[in-house]
């Protein structure tokens, strides 16, 4: 039976802190970095045989455009359509027999997910399985609510006490 992950895109996006960072560069640039951690993480896990991405698009067209990164797969809704109902189709098209995980926070989708037997994770769950968080220190330091500056300063006082 096959494993699939399927991941609300930009709803992650807004979550995972690390992408979050990069969409001052642009959200392409948070895209392509997101895409890029789950072909890493696909290549050191065998969780998953293959993990669909599904974002908004404002793209005028029929269907939904797919780009493959080997076992992921980035999905993008025309703008007839959203991300979500994308989900959802897939979910509903699905056999029974396939191990379909949702990642998502938006209820829309969890809720669908549910109702068709599927697992569901939050997204703060995806974060620790895909960047291997799950006992590291940074987690830690993302849950006390630290900024990167704060984080930078107290590394540079460590330094500096440490003598290095």
């Amino acid at each position: 039976m096959p494993r699939y992950l399927i991941i609300d895109g930009y709803n992650a996006i807004g979550k995972i802190q690390e992408l979050e960072a990069k969409k001052d560069i642009s959200l392409e640039a948070s895209r392509l970095f997101f895409i890029k951690i789950l072909k890493d993480f696909m290549g050191r896990k065998n969780i998953f045989d293959k993990i669909a991405v599904v974002f908004d698009s404002k793209e005028k067209g029929i269907g939904t455009r797919r780009y493959s990164y080997g076992a992921v797969e980035a999905l993008f809704a025309t703008i007839d359509r959203d991300a979500d109902s994308v989900i959802v189709d897939i979910l509903r098209n699905a056999s029974s027999k396939d191990r379909i995980t949702v990642s998502s926070d938006d209820n829309f989708v969890r809720n669908h997910a549910k109702v068709f037997g599927r697992d569901v994770i939050s997204i703060a769950e995806l974060e620790k399985i895909i960047m291997l968080k799950k006992g590291s220190v940074k987690s830690r330091i993302n849950e006390k609510g630290l900024r990167r500056d704060n984080i930078k300063d107290i590394n540079e006082e460590l330094k500096k006490h440490w003598g290095l």
